[in-house]
């Protein structure tokens, strides 16, 4: 094998001695070039393939190095033991279930095997039903799970994630007790078994631990910073032997905190071993100067890190752009217009990319690139108009416009509880069927769901007069509908601010028949049906969580202010505000050469007024005159000076409003 492709730090990290070793990788700086070429190189230096253990977070990651690898040293690379961490959990437990009271011939189950038993202990605990709503199976599995992979209590993933459920902590901790005796019993395990068992064998099982590590001579793992707890202890359990473990990562793109990945696993890594190696990789293969310029000016900003400087082999290109415009609409506008540039100037659709915080920053953008005719595709979150509680709302609207709905009563008529779905159809049919469609309430008195229908019919005859009116009445609709999301959705809290787009895309239309129209039309699926794989004209629209490990020619970054990117939850967190520099270091260095960052200076944001609960508000910016000496004075800021005096009459009359 050749090492004359590598640069000087790669090739320190691949022919490194043994022992504990920590490679710093920044983004774009050839990690898995780097991986692969010691893997090769500790097999041409006499260490047995199957000695070594390569552990990735995807089962097609290590298949593709293990191919790179079998290309410079042959076939005998297949022996390396490469994939997830949960499949070679699999393999050892296996080995050894015995050991831990487990049958060797244990089954892995699905999610929706693991819901389906989570659901059966729920309601043999008297969980399921009762006067006060319990939490959904798939909750309650996500509670336990995010308890065993972040080493939370019970009490504390509640309070974060699922507050409405606070009271109930016992109940769920009784779950979870029973729900484990029931997997052993039967002889079943779920996912995050495979590591809970896989650590609690090699912490407290030596024998067992000499064993499986001594057969794995060299322990190398990807994505460090992606690990949890039970992973990163894994992995220095299984090296405990000898000692040989090579961590290849970067705190800087560690992003997946709200998966229970922890930054502190590689940032207190060197504490762990008092003669650890440090090489950092530096050299940049994919972006342009100035753009890493700008990615390192983001890392000088966190509090912690591996200091690090990256740099262009590119060499020079454009300086990144801080697009400055007025709200959300004009921000749709200009990255629009944006796209059609580049794409004028040479550079396809297909190479270009919208990134996003979160994916309800997107939706209003979604509406205009569908007036446009720019096909896309979206990755990380719903598209507008595709999740439930999105259908939930429009759903009401559809009833304001057209109470002969039929599909959009059913849809409605299906949260009440005691309503079943029959019911609900033939509620549905008879209202669409009758000369006059109006929900008559009084007919179900007595019934369970009584109240919940009056609250209904009283509701849309109050938004009927609205109908002229689609930026009051989506307004109204949303500012309703947000009091029931919590008795809809277990994860309420987490879909709340979606809605905040329905009022912002109403705006651009005079009637609610347009409203619905424009976000029901899909030509999207429609215009890429025949398109083949790699068309020029389609762009990747991304939360940036979503976009790690991709690039693009040109990158265009939304909703950079304060509560929309940093989220507005990271605000008075320090730890979560460490993750939101980190996100803009990823976002920045998905940019080969083309950099666009837009920041809103006014932002929509729901508070209390004399106008009612969901109201959008506009709040202005504080620094106007600074606004106003770049829109006059910068060149870059605009073709001529008279749009920008245009801007700031603009930006003038938002403020005496």
């Amino acid at each position: 094998m050749s090492l004359d492709e590598l640069n000087e730090a790669q090739r320190a990290a691949v022919q490194s001695r043994d022992g504990a070793h920590l490679v710093v990788a920044g983004a774009g700086t050839g990690k898995t070039r780097t991986l692969v070429h010691r893997v090769a190189w500790l097999i041409e230096q006499g260490v047995a393939p199957g000695q070594i253990v390569l552990l990735t977070f995807t089962r097609r990651a290590a298949e593709e190095m293990l191919d790179r690898v079998a290309a410079q040293v042959g076939p005998e690379a297949r022996a390396v033991r490469g994939g997830t961490f949960h499949a070679f959990a699999l393999g050892a437990l296996r080995r050894f279930a015995d050991t831990l009271g487990w049958t060797p011939s244990f089954t892995v189950m699905d999610r929706e095997d693991a819901e389906d038993m989570v659901g059966l202990v729920r309601s043999e605990l008297g969980y399921a039903e009762g006067k006060q709503k319990f939490a959904r199976k798939g909750t309650v599995l996500d509670v336990l799970s995010r308890s065993v992979n972040t080493h939370k209590t019970i009490q504390e993933v509640l309070s974060d994630q699922y507050p409405q459920y606070g009271a109930f902590a016992d109940a769920f901790e009784a779950i979870g007790r029973r729900y484990a005796e029931r997997k052993q019993a039967h002889g079943v395990m779920d996912y995050d078994d495979l590591l809970v068992l896989l650590a609690t064998l090699l912490r407290d099982h030596p024998e067992a631990r000499r064993k499986l590590s001594s057969e794995a001579h060299h322990v190398l793992v990807d994505e460090f910073q992606d690990t949890n707890r039970l992973q990163a202890e894994i992995a220095v359990l299984l090296s405990s032997a000898h000692g040989n473990l090579m961590v290849v990562g970067d705190e800087a793109q560690s992003i997946y905190g709200f998966r229970g990945a922890s930054v502190r696993n590689i940032l207190d890594f060197p504490k762990l071993f008092p003669d650890i190696q440090i090489t950092k990789l530096e050299e940049n293969y994919r972006s342009t100067q100035p753009v890493l310029d700008l990615a390192n000016a983001v890392l000088d900003s966190a509090r912690e890190g591996f200091h690090k400087r990256l740099r262009a082999v590119r060499g020079e290109g454009p300086l990144p752009r801080i697009v400055d415009v007025i709200d959300e609409h004009d921000q749709a506008d200009a990255v629009v217009k944006r796209i059609l540039a580049l794409r004028a100037a040479g550079v396809p659709v297909s190479k270009q990319a919208v990134l996003f915080r979160s994916a309800y920053h997107s939706f209003l953008l979604e509406t205009r690139l569908v007036e446009e005719e720019i096909a896309f595709k979206k990755f990380g979150g719903m598209r507008f108009g595709e999740a439930a509680h999105i259908k939930d709302a429009l759903a009401l609207v559809r009833l304001v416009a057209n109470p002969r709905d039929a599909m959009a009563w059913f849809r409605v008529l299906g949260w009440f509880e005691g309503l079943g779905e029959k019911t609900a159809q033939k509620i549905g049919d008879a209202i669409a069927n009758a000369d006059d469609p109006v929900l008559d309430a009084a007919q179900f008195k007595g019934r369970k769901y009584h109240a919940a229908l009056l609250d209904l019919a009283n509701q849309l005859d109050s938004w009927a007069p609205l109908v002229m009116e689609p930026v009051s009445c989506v307004e109204a609709v949303v500012a309703w509908y947000r009091e029931r999301m919590p008795s809809i959705y277990d994860d309420a809290k987490r879909r709340l601010k979606d809605l905040d787009a329905l009022p912002l895309v109403a705006e651009r239309h005079q009637s609610i028949e347009s409203f619905l129209s424009t976000v029901a039309i899909d030509p999207i699926e429609d215009a890429n049906a025949d398109r083949p794989e790699g068309d020029d004209e389609i762009l990747t629209l991304s939360t940036i969580h979503s976009s790690k490990g991709l690039e693009w020619e040109a990158v265009h970054l939304l909703q950079l202010a304060d509560g929309g990117f940093p989220s507005a939850w990271s605000l008075d967190d320090d730890s979560a505000m460490e993750e939101e520099i980190r996100l803009l270091y990823v976002a920045v260095t998905r940019a080969r050469r083309e950099l666009w960052l837009t920041r809103p200076h006014f932002v929509r944001t729901r508070g209390p007024t004399g106008v009612g609960p969901g109201c959008s508000l506009l709040e202005p910016i504080e620094h106007l005159d600074d606004l106003v000496e770049f829109l006059r004075h910068d060149p870059e800021a605009g073709a001529d000076s008279a749009a920008s005096e245009d801007l700031f009459r603009r930006l003038r009359s938002f403020l005496d409003m």
